[in-house]
């Protein structure tokens, strides 16, 4: 029987080869997901649980891929270029993507 440290859900089952040729278990612990981060920035993205994905993600443009400090840029730079005060060529190249998304 296996070691109760082995028994959990958290750990899995690999078969392996070694180079004896015979094949052995190994058991190796699951690794987490990776919280859900901003595309830009990297920080992680707050409001987004577990459930549905409709459910988890806030109801504003660019919810579940920018934090809102970096959404809140690219409004800005959105109404820039839409009020003629500035192009789309002088907009940062990382935010160009989201800016012409905005615009239509």
């Amino acid at each position: 029987m296996t070691k109760r440290k082995d028994r959990s859900t958290a750990i899995r089952k690999v078969k392996r080869r070694v180079p004896s040729g015979e094949s052995r278990e190994y058991f190796i612990r699951r690794k987490k997901k990776p919280s859900a981060s901003c595309a830009l920035c990297g920080s992680a993205l707050r409001g987004i649980g577990t459930g549905a994905k409709s459910s988890r993600t806030p109801n504003r443009r660019y919810g579940g891929n920018l934090c809102h400090s970096c959404g809140a840029k690219v409004l800005v730079e959105a109404q820039r270029v839409r009020e003629k005060g500035k192009s789309i060529d002088d907009v940062e190249i990382v935010l160009r993507k989201y800016v012409q998304g905005m615009l239509g």
